[in-house]
């Protein structure tokens, strides 16, 4: 018998016409015959809200996983695949994790979810406004990327050192360090003045080189000129800019790049969705012995588990889990 339900997800329901909880997949048209120069800009609105509000987490931590969700939810919408992509952080800093992972759904949809550890004791010692390197910033620790396409394939992970004073810089090493990829990343992520909900946004551009795959990449004067502006463009996006609801990503890019010509793709939608349930919880207890699952009762004679993701918890009794 189920004893209870976890906790109702926050529901904050968009605008009809809201551009929010979106990406956008764009092309420089000024790219020459041996070069592309391609893009993402993404905006999270609802999104950023639900996942963020379920932990109420500090602002400075906040701040940084809402753009770690950009982040992987720009890398997500590039797979041509069913999967799942994971970026984690590791450190001997006041956040020694923080994940966010992407799930594209059978409808399209990209489904976003993450969370933060917190050393309460460290973070106190930072004060107010602890900087990237205080929280999670660390010679000693990673960024680790991992793609996920199922059991009947090999899973692929990147690993870069947390070097750079934001996540943008961490992210744009990452490419050049293990893809050999030139990379411009910005990320951002703030409260709305007005609502005080938080909102999150990012764009990216890269230098995808044609031509035979593996081949070195060289740049000719052409085309490092024509990398060198849109990567400077794209640097002169202002924070506001990238969280504005009034800015759509389409008019962001127009204003980024309609000297050159910009041509937009067809977006793609995100959500916020766990992947947790009963079912999946029932039969991580059911590995427990006896006398484990009699240590985890609480005073209320039930075993209560916790999602680190979504923050719901969930209610068994003994007798529940060994029926199963």
């Amino acid at each position: 018998m189920v004893m209870n339900t976890p906790d109702a997800p926050i529901v904050i329901s968009d605008p009809i016409d809201s551009r929010d909880n979106e990406v956008r997949p764009f092309q420089i048209e000024g790219a020459t015959d041996t070069a592309d120069v391609r893009g993402r800009a993404l905006r999270l609105g609802t999104v950023a809200e639900q996942i963020l509000k379920a932990h109420n987490y500090p602002d400075p931590v906040a701040i940084i996983l809402g753009e770690m969700l950009v982040l992987t939810g720009m890398l997500g919408s590039m797979m041509k695949f069913d999967g799942i992509v994971t970026l984690q952080t590791k450190s001997s800093g006041a956040v020694p994790m923080m994940v966010a992972d992407y799930m594209r759904g059978a409808d399209g949809i990209g489904k976003l979810r993450g969370y933060a550890e917190i050393d309460e004791q460290k973070l106190s010692t930072y004060g107010k406004n602890p900087s990237f390197n205080g929280l999670i910033g660390s010679k000693s620790g990673y960024l680790a990327l991992t793609i996920d396409q199922g059991d009947d394939m090999e899973r692929y992970q990147g690993i870069v050192e947390l070097n750079g004073v934001s996540l943008s810089e961490v992210g744009r090493n990452y490419f050049l360090n293990s893809e050999q990829t030139p990379t411009e990343i910005r990320l951002s992520c703030g409260r709305d003045p007005v609502t005080n909900h938080w909102r999150a946004g990012g764009i990216m551009v890269q230098h995808l080189a044609r031509g035979e795959t593996g081949r070195e990449r060289i740049l000719d004067r052409e085309t490092q000129e024509q990398w060198d502006r849109a990567s400077i463009l794209m640097s002169s996006v202002k924070t506001e800019e990238l969280l504005d609801p009034q800015m759509d990503l389409d008019q962001l890019l127009f204003r980024l790049y309609h000297e050159d010509g910009v041509r937009v793709f067809e977006p793609a939608h995100m959500m916020h969705e766990c992947r947790c349930s009963r079912e999946r919880l029932q039969g991580v207890l059911k590995s427990f012995k006896d006398e484990d699952l009699s240590d985890m009762l609480t005073d209320e004679g039930t075993i209560d588990v916790n999602c680190q993701f979504c923050n719901s918890t969930y209610k068994f009794t003994p007798k529940e889990v060994k029926s199963i």
